[in-house]
């Protein structure tokens, strides 16, 4: 049972566009139909003021290295980069450790260790999953979120299929992208799929556009999935569906278990390579995470 009372942001008008990575697909937009849901799996991130979230739940990535992304942050499992606010909020943090020129900068602890380790990065942060934990297959799966202030935020809220964890590589695993967002251009997000016949795993791409920043209020991030077809959503509308027929059938690979994953990083090749020399901390705030079976189909799985 939900234990606590939030209200969606109230909805904005905004345009859908359903654009590739790549390549142009055919836009979806208008009112999501009326459905059956049936409330299966939450986190409500209702814990103490800085307590961790649930290791039932979450493990925690640690580490550098760019992250495949030419990324300039460096994960950690610690409660000042991913904690509880005491409000029923989730709070992930990117705190400052040193600047452009590798100088270090602030007093995170630990900085000078990460740094001799990771002499790119210039942010710690966080990044979780749900692996291994609890995956989910069908259904209906929504974050109420505000996103971060700042060019160079990068915050993403993602799944990976769960035979990453059985050797099968990326992208043939398969990506389902429900958001991510890039702090210089602060009124769009975008969402996307890879796959193994998506050109070179770069994905098919559809993007959403406010008339205000993203980062002003909460808005709520949703996918609804069933065999053969992802349909995105963004504050109760649709923006647009991929099928079968966009990858070909040997490209559809998300009709499995796939994990989840909460990250904010600073810098790539989403964000861009410049990030805002004057911005010492950025926060993703996390009001829950939500799973739904739709008109009875839908499942969590433990493990």
């Amino acid at each position: 049972m939900i234990k606590k009372k939030t209200l969606l942001a109230p909805a904005s008008l905004f345009i859908a566009l359903s654009i590739a990575l790549t390549f142009l697909v055919n836009p979806v937009a208008g009112a999501a139909p009326k459905k059956t849901l049936k409330l299966l799996w939450s986190d409500e991130f209702n814990g103490k003021r800085g307590s961790l979230p649930s290791a039932k739940t979450w493990s925690r990535e640690i580490g550098g290295g760019g992250w495949g992304n030419s990324e300039r942050q460096y994960y950690t499992d610690k409660a000042a980069n991913a904690s509880m606010d005491g409000a029923g909020r989730l709070v992930i943090t990117a705190n400052r450790i040193s600047n452009e020129y590798s100088e270090q900068v602030g007093e995170v602890p630990g900085t000078e260790d990460i740094l001799n380790r990771c002499s790119e990065c210039q942010f710690t942060s966080a990044r979780m999953k749900t692996a291994r934990n609890v995956g989910f297959m069908y259904g209906r799966i929504e974050a109420r979120m505000k996103l971060p202030q700042g060019v160079g935020t990068w915050p993403a809220f993602w799944m990976l299929g769960g035979d990453l964890l059985d050797g099968v590589p990326w992208p043939e695993c398969g990506e389902i992208d429900i958001m991510e967002f890039r702090g210089d251009i602060s009124d769009q997000s975008t969402s996307a799929i890879h796959g193994p016949t998506t050109p070179k795993g770069s994905g098919l791409g559809i993007r959403f556009l406010s008339v205000a920043p993203l980062s002003d209020d909460f808005h709520t991030f949703a996918i609804e999935w069933k065999k053969n077809s992802l349909t995105f959503i963004v504050d109760g509308r649709v923006t647009g569906t991929f099928s079968s027929k966009d990858t070909g059938s040997r490209g559809w690979v998300y009709n499995q278990k796939f994990f989840l994953i909460l990250n904010l990083a600073m810098g790539g090749t989403y964000a861009g390579e410049y990030i805002d020399p004057t911005l010492n901390q950025a926060q993703l705030n996390i009001d829950y995470i939500r799973f739904y079976s739709v008109n009875g189909v839908g499942k969590v799985i433990k493990g």
